[in-house]
């Protein structure tokens, strides 16, 4: 419990003042975040037995994030990162498996091997760096402050009211084989806290969405943020680890801590398009 409140004291100002200061801070923390929490996701793809290409997959996750900083300047330059970068790492990967340099170590293998790789790099770049770089488009937009704090703390009020259900009432387990801590009560519990937040934030912060539009939000926010959190249960699971890593004392690693808001982003995000038309 020290170390988590330690690391909280420590890394709650600096998020809180990226966000509030926006460029170019917060690009640059969204693009560390994007690398860390990529070398961390194919570290667990190896550990499945995967073989990811990880200096090219952070890559990948960094040109998303580039491209989410200054969308402004070049259309659909997010659409080009996720073309071009499945083009290359889809040549890369046939390239490793069908015809391997004996100086490389690589192991020969199918097409089928290539494109387990490549879908193995492709998600870590779309995990990290493309939902990341909507967290950038999200601060950068109209009322983006606002939606960006509605985000990150409707995923906490998710969070801590799953975590709290949960620990009073739950009984009945979602997954046990993938995170026996998690019960139906709990995510209940979440999702009314959730849309309860989220229809309290809109109106604090005076977001351009009505009541009902409010409560459809929160309801989404509330099955996004689980689902995320359940998600990285699965991978952690599937490679026999308990924690993504142990960058943040206390909290594991940065994907630990990522889980649940990357998947509200996307939601928030989109939705924020939507109540701007």
């Amino acid at each position: 419990m020290a170390s988590r409140l330690a690391s909280a004291f420590v890394g709650i100002p600096i998020v809180v003042a990226a966000v509030w200061a926006g460029a170019p801070w917060l690009p640059l923390l969204a693009a560390l975040l994007a690398s860390l929490g990529a070398v961390e996701f194919y570290r667990m793809a190896e550990l499945r037995g995967a073989r990811p290409a990880v200096i090219l997959g952070v890559a990948w996750a960094l040109a998303f994030v580039v491209s989410g900083h200054s969308y402004e300047f070049v259309a659909y330059q997010t659409t080009l990162v996720a073309l071009g970068g499945s083009a290359l790492a889809l040549l890369w990967h046939m390239v490793r498996r069908l015809v391997p340099s004996p100086a490389s170590g690589d192991e020969a293998g199918t097409l089928g091997d290539s494109l387990a790789d490549w879908g193995n790099t492709a998600a870590g770049a779309l995990y990290t760096g493309w939902t990341l770089s909507l967290f950038l488009r999200l601060r950068a937009g109209e009322d983006g402050l606002e939606w960006v704090l509605l985000a990150v703390l409707a995923t906490f009020a998710t969070d801590t009211g799953a975590f709290l259900t949960g620990r009073a009432i739950g009984r009945r387990r979602i997954a046990p084989r993938i995170s026996p801590g998690k019960t139906w009560e709990g995510a209940i519990g979440g999702w009314v806290a959730g849309v309860a937040a989220v229809v309290g934030l809109a109106a604090l912060l005076d977001l351009p969405a009505s009541p009902a539009e409010a409560v459809v939000l929160g309801a989404l926010v509330g099955v996004a943020a689980q689902a995320g959190d359940l998600m990285e249960s699965m991978l952690k699971r599937a490679a026999g680890v308990k924690d993504s890593g142990t960058l943040i004392p206390g909290h594991g690693g940065v994907l630990d801590r990522l889980d649940s808001v990357v998947f509200v982003i996307v939601v928030v995000y989109h939705f924020s398009l939507w109540t701007a038309r």
